[in-house]
């Protein structure tokens, strides 16, 4: 695997992580919500791979609050997608998490996203309760979530 490295998303950063949220998102953030203002997010990275020039491929956008971490977004730039790099960015999360002294994490992920969902299960991540028409579909349907925790490492 390529080097990498993770650090704090930048303001520079906006345009590389809006192009990816497009691509990877069926219902992607605004350039808004994903340019939030500093201290919206306690955690928002970057996953970068060294190249000639250092290429964003993923990011996160979590907080914790009264010892809860929730996952707000999170994306790998789809042609790097089920090459490890997920795995990668989800270790960083809940690290910088139970670093910032999260008992439990907290995620929504699409029902049907089974890639996702296989990817947080192996991280132990549970199905706890399912949220009926949580998110927008492009045809104007609305599918359902599964919310998932994770009991801190």
């Amino acid at each position: 695997m390529t080097d990498y490295y993770l650090c704090p998303l930048a303001h520079d950063d906006i345009t590389a992580i809006s192009a990816i949220e497009r691509r990877a998102h069926s219902s992607p953030w605004s350039d808004t919500q994903l340019a939030a203002p500093t201290g919206r997010f306690d955690h928002a990275y970057g996953l970068h791979l060294m190249q000639p020039h250092a290429l964003l491929i993923g990011y996160f956008y979590a907080r914790c609050v009264a010892g809860e971490g929730e996952l707000l977004n999170i994306a790998i730039e789809p042609t790097y997608q089920g090459q490890g790099w997920g795995s990668i960015l989800l270790e960083a999360m809940i690290k910088r998490l139970n670093e910032a002294g999260a008992e439990s994490i907290w995620l929504e992920v699409r029902e049907s996203n089974i890639a996702a969902q296989v990817l947080y299960q192996k991280y132990g991540f549970k199905p706890v309760s399912r949220r009926k028409h949580y998110y927008a579909c492009a045809d104007g349907r609305r599918e359902d979530a599964w919310v998932m925790q994770k009991i801190a490492d």
